[in-house]
């Protein structure tokens, strides 16, 4: 999906406020960082659906985010995939593999359209020049521009009173060419943390979409070796739900 690069720039260069109170990005930003980090370990069972031309895949998956920003997820079919501090190392152990291996950032989870770096919680320090695109009483869309990235600029709308993306837009190549978008919906609060329920990616040259249905809860206690790249080509032994 194409949009031209002038109407881009006006986008940039003219946010438009409103009757809501200026932001600024300084303090702004930072919170919502804040705000996607548990403050405890958090657990969801759910399915991953992916929709194409070809067909339609889905399977059970299920993620725990603990305190210190690690995230692992696993899918019946096998693959599982660890997301230490924030993404900053990231392995994958594909279904059947003895071993973990190096997760790219542009690496597709389990043939979906969500890929390493989509699934890394926000992070400021991850982009530069952040430009407010737009802001109402309600949201605040943000323009930035990743450092190491597979995407060379990404388009955030932010909740203000929840502090959670809600709709995410994914540029590529050059600034006018938006290859994806993300829509995170229908949150719930657990352990004091508003929690999509419903995350949908689509990508459209492929007319590919995935999405994320997912049930939070707070998890009790896991045992650290869940952690460690190292057991990730083993059996976790966890628990799923029936269907």
């Amino acid at each position: 999906m194409r949009i031209t690069a002038l109407a881009l720039l006006s986008l940039l260069v003219v946010p438009s406020t409103g009757d809501a109170a200026p932001v600024d990005l300084n303090t702004f930003l930072p919170e919502m960082e804040e705000a996607a980090k548990p403050t405890v370990t958090v657990r969801a069972d759910g399915k991953l659906t992916t929709v194409s031309p070809d067909g339609t895949a889905s399977d059970q998956i299920l993620m725990i985010h603990r305190e210190g920003n690690d995230l692992l997820i696993e899918l019946k079919q096998g693959t599982k995939a660890l997301l230490l501090k924030g993404g900053a190392e990231a392995f994958v152990a594909m279904a059947g593999a003895k071993e973990a291996s190096a997760f790219a950032p542009d690496a597709a989870l389990a043939g979906s359209e969500f890929t390493r770096e989509d699934l890394q919680p926000f992070a400021v320090g991850r982009y530069k020049t952040p430009r407010i695109v737009d802001q109402t009483g309600q949201s605040v869309q943000v323009a930035m521009f990743p450092l190491q990235s597979q995407y060379s600029m990404v388009v955030i709308t932010f909740d203000r009173e929840k502090k959670v993306p809600v709709k995410t837009m994914y540029y590529k190549d050059t600034l006018n060419n938006l290859v994806k978008m993300r829509r995170d919906s229908d949150h719930v609060l657990v352990g004091r943390r508003w929690l999509p329920t419903r995350v949908t990616m689509e990508q459209f040259a492929m007319r590919n979409s995935s999405t994320l249905e997912l049930h939070w809860a707070q998890a009790p206690d896991v045992v650290p070796e869940l952690f460690q790249a190292a057991f990730l080509g083993r059996p976790s032994n966890l628990t799923w739900p029936a269907q």
